[in-house]
């Protein structure tokens, strides 16, 4: 996904150019993290799944307690609009992944103001449309002292919780792995520092950890629980914590994330797993979103 330097974003609704400076640095997106993020996939300039992740987004503002703008709603497609027109502008002509940030430029303390929000959206061209498997399975670990505290946001996309993953993910290419499985601090497991949500395959029954355990709520996550298991005949399990332990019953393991796709995970420590059912997975994935074009 290259970057060039003369390609737009938008900026409340007002195209810039990608390397002009547009934040003071007192931005508090900038300076506190003050911020939300979702990421969309996109078929050409269609959003694909657009309404799923504009509700996910207005859940992550009304949780950080943000005024949410009447076009989030997205009634009359206005916002949906601006960002396929962002797309075109951007001669973007097959797939792309869309970035949009929320953030709280002015906090307003105690009074009857609202706070100043603000957004930015931009786009990355994408070199085919849904997602593809990765050939070479992700090796796993468990990076220890390194247990997480759920919290309010912790479901959510933002700039202030990543730095915990980011830190074990730097911690993994230390220990020669590719990515870490990140437990609680009641032990169980969340998701994957680099990677997103984490699923297990026991037969025909697909298990994930519940919300309530910190993971990210992440629109791929749903579609797969609520979409692609039923139609695949597995069972799919979201509602009771998972331990290191419940992995040697397991027969394979996927990564989900709508940034990254699925990946297949080969081991976890001397471990070894399949990937029937996860190619399986991918495959349906790719066709919603091959449908959304």
């Amino acid at each position: 996904m290259a970057i060039s330097s003369n390609t737009y974003l938008l900026l409340n609704g007002n195209y810039h150019s990608r390397s002009s400076t547009m934040f003071h640095i007192s931005n508090r997106a900038f300076a506190f993290g003050d911020s939300v993020v979702e990421y969309v996939h996109t078929c050409a300039d269609r959003l694909c799944f657009i309404d799923r992740h504009l509700q996910h987004l207005r859940d992550a503002m009304a949780a950080a307690a943000m005024d949410i703008p009447r076009k989030f709603y997205n009634r009359e497609g206005e916002f949906a609009t601006e960002i396929s027109k962002l797309i075109t502008k951007n001669r973007i002509f097959y797939g792309s992944l869309v970035t949009i940030v929320v953030f709280r430029s002015k906090f307003v303390p105690l009074t009857t103001k609202p706070d100043v929000i603000e957004y930015v959206i931009y786009c990355e061209p994408l070199d085919e449309l849904g997602y593809r498997l990765n050939d070479i399975g992700l090796r796993l670990g468990l990076i220890d002292g390194m247990a997480f505290s759920a919290s309010l946001m912790s479901n959510f996309f933002t700039h202030d919780n990543s730095i915990d993953r980011l830190v074990i993910y730097k911690k993994c290419l230390a220990a020669n792995i590719d990515d870490a499985l990140i437990v609680n601090t009641e032990g169980h497991i969340v998701e994957t520092a680099g990677n997103g949500n984490i699923f297990f395959v026991k037969g025909n029954t697909l298990f994930t950890p519940p919300l309530a355990s910190g993971c990210k709520d992440d629109v791929i996550r749903r579609i797969i629980l609520e979409v692609v298991a039923p139609e695949m005949g597995l069972t799919p399990v979201c509602d009771r914590p998972l331990h290191i332990n419940d992995l040697k019953h397991i027969d394979e393991m996927f990564t989900a994330s709508t940034l990254y796709g699925i990946q297949w995970v080969a081991a976890y420590k001397t471990q070894r797993f399949m990937r029937a059912k996860t190619t399986a997975i991918i495959n349906k994935i790719s066709e919603l979103y091959k449908a959304q074009q």
